[in-house]
């Protein structure tokens, strides 16, 4: 019995990590480089499931190597503490050891009892980060922020966007990393407390070239002593349109269709299907639900184009002039759905929405 190699679980670092090289590869540089480098502080964006998460864990891990403590959570309320609690455990050689908690009171029924904090749980984050940095720079050891699914309505996204500033300030040894939708991001930047965001590297997560989906693909296969049939490949590769997520999905799918060491087209449809399927419940419906009717419409007057469509011709078919359509191809364009091809083009950026779009709204169309 093969073991399947492929990993269709987010955030979950695949055999293989294509395409993501030469990103990983800057930041590392401007670990290796003294504080001050831009590429410290980079910003990755992208659709869901173009690999966000996987790239943030391996430049944590990767950081490592670089004399670097990483830290990852995600935005939302309780961020700092976790971070904060993640930057005591993997430093504890290095730190003080904790008072921890001790029992202040108790009433006779035993209800009521209190504890009093620790007084490094009761400082503030700056203030700690700062005494952690302190000790660290003694070592020669740098600490790295990454932070996924960035948003400016969580308070202490910001809070701590406003702190590292002031550690850049100091000219602390310390690297952020964040990855976000493209719509979270801006709004990222738009935001008056932490306008010194903008200066910050943006990095795009394209989807993939098909050519090296394919070797991707293959050598994962291959990983299980498993081979796969050239056509077969072939059709898998372009049916990920290069999303990383579906790389792991369609792969996972055509691998369980059969215990035969070469897998066949036959499989590779099945898998298709299936992973259909899941993108639909694992990451389409979520995009759906964030967008409004009128960009759905928008989204419905593009599946009756084979490839790409024109502005015009949307514009047309929603009966609504250019400035109007305008509005709602930008919108779509900042949250990852849509891509602009060329002059008053655009073209489906998500794989497989098309297709459920087509499937869900049939009789609009």
């Amino acid at each position: 019995m093969y073991q399947n190699p492929f990993t269709p679980v987010f955030g979950n670092e695949p055999p293989i990590l294509a395409g993501r090289d030469k990103l990983i590869s800057d930041v590392l540089t401007g670990l290796d480089n003294p504080p001050g480098d831009p590429n410290r502080i980079t910003i990755f964006t992208g659709p869901r499931g173009s690999g966000k998460t996987v790239l943030l864990a391996k430049i944590v891990s990767e950081a490592g190597g670089r004399g670097f403590i990483g830290v990852l959570s995600a935005a939302y309320p309780g961020m700092l503490d976790e971070l904060r609690e993640q930057v005591a455990e993997k430093a504890a050689e290095f730190l003080p050891k904790k008072s921890g908690v001790k029992l202040k009171g108790a009433q006779a029924a035993g209800f009521g009892v209190t504890i009093e904090q620790a007084a490094e749980a009761q400082v503030g984050w700056r203030t700690q980060m700062s005494r952690y940095l302190d000790i660290l720079a003694k070592h020669d050891i740098g600490l790295l922020f990454a932070i996924d699914e960035v948003t400016a309505n969580v308070p202490e996204m910001v809070q701590l966007v406003s702190t590292f500033q002031f550690f850049i300030m100091e000219k602390r040894n310390v690297a952020l990393m964040m990855a976000g939708l493209p719509n979270n991001v801006l709004q990222m930047f738009r935001h008056e407390s932490i306008s010194f965001l903008r200066r910050a590297f943006r990095r795009k997560l394209d989807p993939l070239r098909i050519p090296e989906v394919r070797a991707v693909m293959k050598k994962t296969i291959e990983l299980s002593g498993r081979t796969i049939e050239d056509a077969a490949l072939k059709k898998a590769a372009e049916n990920t349109s290069g999303m990383p997520f579906l790389i792991q999905l369609i792969g996972y799918h055509a691998f369980n269709q059969s215990d035969r060491k070469k897998i066949i087209s036959a499989d590779v449809d099945a898998g298709i299907e299936s992973a259909r399927e899941d993108m639909e419940s694992m990451i389409l419906d979520a995009t759906l639900f964030d967008l409004s009717e009128t960009d759905i419409r928008f989204l419905i007057a593009m599946t009756k184009d084979e490839g790409e469509s024109r502005i015009s011709d949307i514009a047309a078919r929603m009966d609504a002039d250019a400035a109007y359509v305008g509005i709602y191809r930008r919108r779509l364009i900042e949250q990852g759905v849509i891509s602009p091809v060329g002059r008053g083009r655009i073209a489906f950026n998500m794989p497989m929405l098309k297709f459920l779009l087509k499937e869900r709204f049939e009789e609009e169309l």
